[in-house]
């Protein structure tokens, strides 16, 4: 299902309802599927993937924050910086249309 995507956070901060309803989402396949780090682990991790590439950053170990009939919410994100692995808590909200 095709789904409008729109970053609920940034960089840890909550975009404000304003902000939510103004942005423009991107417009992809929401995907959920389990992938191996590279300690070994076995993740959840939720992708967004527009025509051909993937659109936005990974949501590691995702949790469905939100169900209505139009939209749904994930949340976590895991972010590698020069510095290292930052974790921001991200969140997307997904709209059907």
């Amino acid at each position: 299902m095709r789904l409008s995507v729109v970053r609920v956070y940034q960089q840890g901060r909550k975009l404000s309802e304003r902000e939510l309803r103004q942005a423009e989402g991107i417009v992809g396949d929401v995907r959920i599927h389990v992938v191996q780090t590279q300690d070994g682990r076995s993740v959840r991790q939720a992708i967004c993937m527009d025509v051909t590439t993937q659109a936005l950053p990974p949501l590691i170990e995702p949790q469905l924050a939100g169900l209505s009939t139009l939209a749904l919410g994930l949340e976590y994100e895991e972010v590698k910086t020069a510095d290292g692995i930052v974790h921001y808590r991200q969140g997307w909200w997904c709209r059907v249309g």
